[in-house]
């Protein structure tokens, strides 16, 4: 570990000296590093199997999920809080109303007992006198500018938190729809690249049953081709042979043949040998008691074979 650490300090130290000496700053070999690095992560990026991937977008979507679910969380917390920030604005509301009707009865008592020069007056069955029922008129009327400040501030609090939960809600429903719309583009994508690679296993079959098919014509036709040459060259050798043979070997062990050759070669010697014949005179009508005699020009000797 401490070499490969010694190793890429002295890589880097040298980097470092050549941009120097080069009066390049370290900011460009700083982008060339990232350039690299990038670079090379993109190339990692891309070996990496399809199993990879798909852990890595499934592990993305959880994590969205996730996020999902923490904010849905605060949106929950921000609702509660709208329901408490309604009950103490009605309940600032109910208190300062009838805080408000009170003063508004009292103003004219305690302005009739200032007016008279009144040292006690009455008020609700009760007698006060002048200076303590001023001081319960100011307590009372420090209480009703504080609580009715406190209510604006709820109220705007209140109706800030509302549209915010409002803008919240329309949030999560655009990334809670955006969720399930990648969940179910993931889910198509995978269920077509499955079907793809079914498909292109079915091509690669179809591909080599194919190529098998026209290798095997292929040697089939050649076979065939060889068969067809060899049968033409023996039949035009025995040709060869016939047109070449003698008399002896083409004769030879044919009876049939040999008995036409025989009556051939008899005939020809008949014929060379034969006497011309004289012109014939007039016949002479011959009597009864006369023989007949008959002339032949030409004799057939005909000769059968001799049975076995």
């Amino acid at each position: 570990m401490r070499k490969i650490i010694v190793v890429l300090g002295v890589v880097a130290g040298g980097l470092v000296s050549v941009f120097a000496v080069a009066g390049r700053g370290t900011h460009e070999l700083k982008g060339f590093v990232q350039a690299s690095a990038d670079r090379a992560a993109d190339g990692v990026t891309e070996s990496l199997p399809e199993e990879i991937h798909d852990r890595k977008i499934d592990q993305e979507m959880k994590q969205v999920r996730l996020d999902l679910i923490d904010r849905q969380v605060q949106m929950n917390l921000s609702s509660r809080k709208i329901e408490e920030l309604t009950a103490e604005v009605t309940k600032l509301t109910g208190s300062t109303e009838r805080r408000q009707r009170l003063l508004a009865e009292a103003y004219p008592i305690l302005k009739a007992a200032i007016d008279s020069q009144q040292t006690s007056l009455k008020w609700a069955n009760q007698e006060f006198a002048l200076p303590a029922f001023q001081k319960e008129i100011d307590d009372l009327l420090a209480m009703q500018d504080r609580e009715a400040h406190q209510l604006n501030i709820k109220r705007e609090g209140l109706t800030r938190l509302k549209k915010s939960v409002d803008e919240g809600e329309l949030a999560l429903t655009e990334m809670r729809r955006g969720l399930e719309d990648t969940e179910q583009k993931v889910a198509l994508l995978q269920t077509r690249r499955e079907q793809a690679e079914v498909e292109s296993q079915t091509l690669d079959l179809v591909n080599a049953a194919t190529t098998n098919q026209d290798t095997v014509a292929a040697s089939l036709n050649k076979s065939v081709d060889r068969l067809k040459d060899n049968v033409g060259k023996t039949e035009a050798r025995n040709e060869a042979r016939r047109g070449t043979a003698s008399v002896a070997e083409r004769t030879g062990s044919n009876q049939v043949a040999r008995s036409f050759n025989r009556l051939e070669s008899l005939k020809a010697i008949h014929d060379a040998t034969a006497k011309p014949v004289a012109p014939a005179a007039e016949p002479v009508p011959a009597t009864k008691s006369e023989t007949q005699t008959i002339e032949a020009s030409k004799v057939v000797i005909e000769i059968q074979k001799k049975a076995e």
